[in-house]
């Protein structure tokens, strides 16, 4: 499977984390997994939902920042 780097920016209207990908966006669900790409590393990772949008990466939570636009692998 071959995997293709993107943005992933919040969408407040549609309340839901959206991937952005050659002109082409679509929304992610809870449990929807993808590598979170810090510094030059990708990390695995699940999105999830309960108060707020985060994210859980060798069992820990992360909080993802609603104003900042993440680098990912899908």
């Amino acid at each position: 499977m071959k995997h293709h780097c993107c943005a992933l920016k919040y969408d407040g209207k549609a309340d839901r984390w959206m991937v952005h990908m050659g002109g082409y966006s679509y929304g992610l669900h809870c449990g929807e997994c993808f590598e979170l790409h810090i510094g030059d590393n990708s990390i695995p990772c699940r999105l999830e939902y309960s108060d707020e949008w985060y994210v859980i990466m060798h069992d820990t939570r992360f909080n993802l920042r609603v104003q900042n636009i993440y680098r990912v692998k899908i």
